[in-house]
């Protein structure tokens, strides 16, 4: 511990010894002369924002250009201190009237939060602030930051966390040390720097990297924010990755205390939850856990362990409390552990003392598989205690062991009965789902002048039942599993509005939004024919080694706008006959030997041409 004496570490000179009055930094920090301006982080999958981040700006006349010029020059008089000691306060102040779910990012050099002063100050200063918690102030810490601090840093983390603060690491992939800081910071927020952001629909190593990195954090009970989003492809192919927290120029520029997302944007991300949900409904394993919760007992952290027991003694089947400061999540306490507060010295002490601070609340929306995932990830402690699910609007209940074993019992029966197993693919059941969801879109109503328009096809192999009758059922589950493989990369690619089932036998549907697959299943038919016959395929490789089948072609039903003059999915699949009956009908001499498109002029009319 340090001394009384010595509450001013070596980077921080006395006061004393501050420049004289005619100096810029001086003038600027006794007049104020700093702006507070905010940017946005947004909850992506609600088109929200979530929290703030504060920075500052040197006023016009301070005579610095900007303010990685004023707080260079603050670190090199020793007067970073001081700076930030003003900048705090200004954000403090500007955040006195936001909601209470929105919470305030704070930056802060590694010199001043490894002073001994700067956990005793900050406390002071949220107390003297009418309406603020520690529970809605975020300490990021940069990742950049010299190793030199680590032993400071990871002290003051842990007075933070006991006055509850919570920390974020940021620049995270932009360090050295990183996975170090972290694993002994223990934060609630990860920050991913721009490097990682950058162009990550283009490059397939920081799109596994990053997929790393929310895993690890499901794993762990923390949220990622990726930052220095600038472009609108960066920012789908993050929502494609799951990143469920968001900063940078494109969602919005740093601002005044009263900037709002722009209308634009909350649409786009509205709708993209909207497919995002459509998918997770066709996939049992996307299930979010929030369907297996129940209600559970939330009480205020300042209630005493007396009261809150006299509550649980009531109700003998809850296991135990979800402790709140607000809409804020502050710890579960377990009902033993309440109840043995209730009876000895600690009756009277507030139930927020007896939660474990290091606590983790899950979103919701959390698939069955991660949250199964999170839960066998806990240590032998807290492993016997329920999930508590929540966001930053609060929390919305809790999953006992008992209710992940059920979710886990049912995920396992859906899985089965709606995939599949040959071929990993949504089954007829969900592809019937599909094309119902596909037929209420393309639908107008009250708000919609043009809905959207979507295709469809349906693939099959012709002579399939002769290929299993020479060949046998296991090459002919391979040669279907190679069609998926093709139908993957010729036409769904990594779309994920592109949908793709198996309905049964050797037949296979496809969507996908107009306009999309008429080329693709043209080269899904060549790349078929190629690899079939034994001759390379165009990367060398063929459907089954060893076997000759060019008599095994495809016969591709396309049927362009598929689902604006249909009622219900037997109305898509009789179009789809009546084309490969109408097809299979022809002389042998005129039906074709390669496999083929066979084109319908739209979803209204039984009139077709056929394509080679």
């Amino acid at each position: 511990m340090h001394s009384p004496n010595a509450n001013v570490s070596p980077d921080f000179p006395q006061s004393a010894g501050t420049p004289a009055s005619d100096d810029r930094l001086s003038r600027l920090i006794a007049s104020g002369g700093v702006e507070a301006v905010f940017q946005p982080i947004v909850n992506l999958e609600r088109a929200t924002i979530a929290g703030r981040e504060t920075l500052s700006r040197p006023s016009k006349d301070s005579g610095y250009a900007n303010a990685s010029e004023l707080f260079d020059d603050g670190e090199k008089k020793g007067r970073l201190w001081d700076l930030e000691m003003l900048t705090r306060g200004q954000s403090f102040t500007a955040a006195l009237d936001w909601p209470s779910e929105a919470q305030l990012f704070l930056n802060t050099t590694p010199q001043v939060m490894a002073d001994p002063r700067f956990v005793g100050q900050l406390v002071e200063s949220v107390r003297s602030t009418p309406g603020l918690t520690p529970g809605r102030i975020v300490i990021e810490i940069t990742e950049r930051c010299e190793s030199r601090y680590d032993e400071d840093l990871v002290r003051q983390v842990s007075l933070l966390k006991s006055f509850g603060f919570e920390i974020a690491v940021d620049d995270v992939g932009a360090g050295t040390s990183g996975l170090n800081r972290i694993m002994a910071l223990r934060p609630r927020w990860l920050k991913l720097d721009r490097e990682l952001v950058a162009d990550v629909q283009l490059d397939r190593t920081r799109q596994n990297l990053i997929r790393f990195l929310l895993h690890f954090a499901r794993m762990s009970g923390v949220r990622v924010i990726a930052e220095g989003i600038e472009r609108q492809e960066e920012l789908a192919a993050l929502l494609d990755l799951g990143v469920v927290y968001g900063q940078g120029f494109y969602l919005a520029r740093p601002g005044p205390r009263s900037l709002q997302l722009a209308p634009g944007l909350v649409e786009w991300l509205k709708s993209r939850r909207v497919n995002a949900e459509a998918t997770r409904a066709r996939d049992p394993r996307q299930t979010p856990i929030k369907r297996y919760s129940r209600p559970g007992m939330i009480v205020a952290s300042g209630m005493t362990a007396i009261d809150v027991a006299s509550l649980l003694l009531r109700e003998p089947r809850e296991p135990g409390v979800v402790a709140t400061e607000g809409d804020r999540f502050v710890g579960w306490c377990p009902r033993d552990q309440v109840l043995r507060a209730a009876g000895d010295g600690r009756s009277h002490q507030p139930v927020g003392f007896l939660v474990h601070p290091d606590a983790s609340i899950v979103d919701p929306e959390t698939s069955i598989c991660s949250a199964l995932e999170f839960g066998c990830s806990r240590d032998e402690r807290s492993a016997g205690d329920p999930l508590v699910l929540g966001d930053v609007s609060g929390v919305v209940g809790i999953a006992t062991v008992s209710d992940l074993l059920q979710a886990a019992a049912t995920l396992s029966r859906e899985v089965q009965s709606r995939t599949a197993p040959v071929t990993g693919l949504p089954t007829r059941v969900r592809a019937d789902e599909h094309i119902g969801l596909l037929i209420r879109r393309s639908r107008p109503d009250s708000t919609t002048v043009r809905p959207p328009a979507y295709d469809a096809a349906v693939v099959d192999i012709r002579c399939f039942a002769d290929f299993n009758a020479v060949f046998g059922f296991e090459l002919g589950d391979l040669l279907l599993q190679r069609l998926v493989s093709l139908i993957q990369s010729e036409v769904a690619g990594d779309d994920h509005e592109n949908f793709v089932a198996h309905l049964g036998d050797d037949r296979f549907l496809i969507t996908a939004r107009s306009g999309v697959l008429h080329e693709r299943l043209h080269r899904l038919a060549l790349a078929f024919d190629s690899a079939a016959a034994n001759s390379g395929g165009r990367h060398g490789e063929t459907l089954l080694a060893g076997v000759d089948a060019p008599w095994a072609t495809l016969r591709i039903v396309s049927i362009p706008n598929a689902f604006a003059g249909i009622e219900s999915p037997r109305d898509l699949f009789q179009l789809a006959d009546t084309a490969r009956e109408t097809e299979s009908a022809r002389p042998a001499q005129e039906r074709a030997h390669a496999s083929t498109v066979v084109q319908l002029p739209s979803a209204a009319s039984t009139n077709f041409r056929l394509s080679a």
